[in-house]
């Protein structure tokens, strides 16, 4: 485990210290947890008073902070600034294996480049390319030709089919498919006169951009006919599902079991909260947010941030909400209300008898 001193490390995160510089730290926790050659981070206001009794060397907080505490880095961006320093204690997960793996099976016409890593029981199919210090886990099968960028880590168990496409430096975790083919059926009679639902062959393919990322347990249609694409540099949680034929933006980010069906169009820098829905053929604009378990019917202009289902803008939602939690109180009151009312007609109808000359 690397070390170094509360000077060290703040001038590597391009923080200003508070405190005693000459301690040595050796790994970062949490503000409960950390011990005295351990840094802190705060990451939410609300734990804002342990910052004051944690027994941390040091606390990585933002630039204006005013809180507890004695010994603080200040950073423009504190979390950026974590993330710094869990990279320089932690680094990420390297393989246990080198080289190729004599129990792997590749065809003669992959094109494999040096300084790739083949893991155990790896598939490796006909037209394959992959490209150099990319990495494949035990059990990947990658299907006929699949091309892989460089610096790729393909975890176990993952599925690419045919003519999957990934750029560089993309991740995919364990356990997902990419390519599989997509929701498309045709129903239609058959000879028989029985409704059948006919399968349409899925002729096109899936692309990841550069550093893209997708968690365990995805899945990722390919298109009917064209490219199902995923944009540089956006990141998917597990269990995530994107129907054939969509094309996301750059920089998205999707929280687990989040779903977009087919030939949708996300913009850029869109998020997608937990268990969110998206309907297909729609377009949604650059920026767009999207809250957990929300359910998107209609086109999203650029921006927006939305919430329920159907989705409808944040402000609108919230109403909805506060509205809902009233329903029981607005039923008793309906309902005393109407007996009111009842009482009213009762004695208008008995006033009315009585009039002089009514029958």
């Amino acid at each position: 485990m690397p070390e170094m001193t509360l000077q060290e490390l703040t001038k590597m995160l391009g923080g200003e210290l508070t405190g005693d510089g000459s301690g040595v730290v050796r790994g970062v926790a949490s503000l409960e947890e950390a011990g005295p050659d351990e840094i802190g981070f705060l990451a939410n206001a609300k734990y804002t008073s342990q910052v004051g009794t944690s027994k941390a060397a040091a606390v990585i907080v933002p630039e204006d902070y005013d809180g507890p505490g004695d010994s603080l880095i200040r950073c423009e961006d504190s979390y950026f600034a974590y993330r710094q320093a869990m990279v320089a204690f932690y680094g990420f997960r390297k393989p246990t294996f080198a080289g190729v793996s004599p129990s792997a099976s590749i065809d003669a016409s992959a094109e494999i480049a040096d300084g790739v890593t083949v893991g155990p029981f790896v598939t490796v199919s006909p037209g394959v390319t992959v490209a150099a210090g990319t990495v494949l886990y035990p059990g990947v099968f990658v299907g006929p030709g699949c091309k892989i960028g460089a610096n790729c880590t393909i975890y176990p168990n993952v599925t690419l089919y045919d003519k999957t496409i990934l750029g560089d430096r993309v991740t995919v975790h364990a356990g997902s498919s990419v390519g599989q083919d997509g929701f498309g059926y045709a129903t239609h009679p058959n000879a028989d006169g029985v409704v059948v639902h006919d399968k349409i062959p899925q002729a096109g393919w899936v692309e990841l951009e550069d550093d893209v990322e997708i968690g365990a347990c995805c899945s990722i249609d390919r298109a009917t006919m064209g490219a199902t694409v995923i944009g540089a540099g956006t990141k998917f949680s597990n269990q995530i599902a994107i129907g054939h034929g969509t094309k996301m933006g750059k920089h998205c980010l999707m929280v687990a079991q989040a779903g977009i069906a087919g030939s949708t169009m996300v913009g850029n820098y869109c998020v997608f909260a937990g268990q969110a829905g998206v309907v297909g053929h729609i377009r949604i604009g650059d920026g767009v947010r999207v809250g957990a378990q929300a359910g998107v019917t209609n086109d999203i202009e650029p921006g927006i941030e939305v919430l329920g289902s159907p989705a409808m803008p944040r402000a609108e939602a919230r109403r909805v909400v506060m509205a809902a939690t009233r329903v029981p109180e607005l039923r008793n009151t309906v309902k005393k209300l109407m007996k009111q009312l009842k009482a009213v007609q009762d004695r208008l109808t008995e006033l009315e008898g009585n009039r002089p000359g009514a029958e």
